[in-house]
């Protein structure tokens, strides 16, 4: 008797803590964004007459790349977020490539969902789906959930210092012309799961699109403001010593 009282115990025991590990698993990925958050993208190069030739003349005319090119700005201002056992869900406003230094009107809304669970993909996963080819963003922590995808053979996972994807797409691979010549990307993600750099490659190494994440690092803004003041101390202070100066000489 005693021993199926031990027995059930145990076994009892066994399945609490799968039960536990199971819902720990499931909701260990969130978002690392919050309400109310802006992102805001720069393109730094963005050679048009090869993204032409590569993907044809109406690449930016759609999608996440609409009316890119050199110099302009994207802006993404989270509006909510939900996160919960089955998905991870990002609603955000859009303001599109522009080269204005004033917003203005939102272009439109729009959303990200993701399973809470990267192993809920299917096998070869690929983000054709996606103008850019791979995410603007992930969940978190990045790492982990995109090293847990069943990702296609496009795609390499490399955690060894930032959270990257290295993607090598072969001439035709998506359509036939589509690419029309072998290309390879590096997205690189920070610890919010948002894209920080993304480089899109032809044939030797050559950049013909480079998109970076445009932010100011917590750190350096109180830097910058005790420079601010410093630089207007001196100035007043100046100013006083001048003062003193044409007083004593009158």
């Amino acid at each position: 008797m005693k021993k199926k009282v031990v027995v059930l115990s145990f076994s009892f025991l066994f399945l609490l803590v799968c039960s536990l590990i199971s819902n720990v698993y499931a909701n260990e990925y969130s978002i690392g964004v919050k309400s109310e958050q802006e992102l805001i993208w720069k393109c730094n190069v963005c050679n048009q007459i090869e993204m032409d030739n590569i993907f044809g003349e109406d690449w930016d005319n759609s999608g996440i790349f609409k009316n890119l090119s050199k110099g302009k700005k994207m802006k993404w201002e989270i509006v909510n977020i939900e996160v919960n056992e089955t998905t991870v869900k990002l609603n955000f406003s859009i303001w599109g490539w522009t080269s204005r230094n004033t917003w203005g009107v939102k272009d439109n809304d729009s959303q990200i969902i993701f399973f809470s669970n990267p192993i809920d993909y299917t096998q070869e996963l690929n983000f054709s789906s996606y103008t850019s080819l791979v995410p603007f963003w992930f969940p978190v922590p990045v790492g982990e959930y995109m090293g847990g995808l069943s990702l296609n053979e496009w795609y390499d996972v490399d955690n060894r210092v930032l959270p990257t994807l290295n993607v090598e797409i072969e001439e035709n691979a998506i359509l036939p012309g589509f690419p029309s010549k072998d290309i390879k990307i590096i997205a690189i993600y920070n610890d919010q799961g948002i894209l920080n750099s993304y480089k899109l490659y032809t044939k030797g190494n050559v950049v013909i699109l480079d998109i970076v994440f445009d932010f100011l690092p917590i750190y350096v803004i109180p830097t910058l403001i005790g420079l601010m003041c410093f630089f207007v101390l001196s100035i007043i202070i100046f100013v006083i010593k001048k003062r003193k100066t044409r007083i004593f000489s009158e």
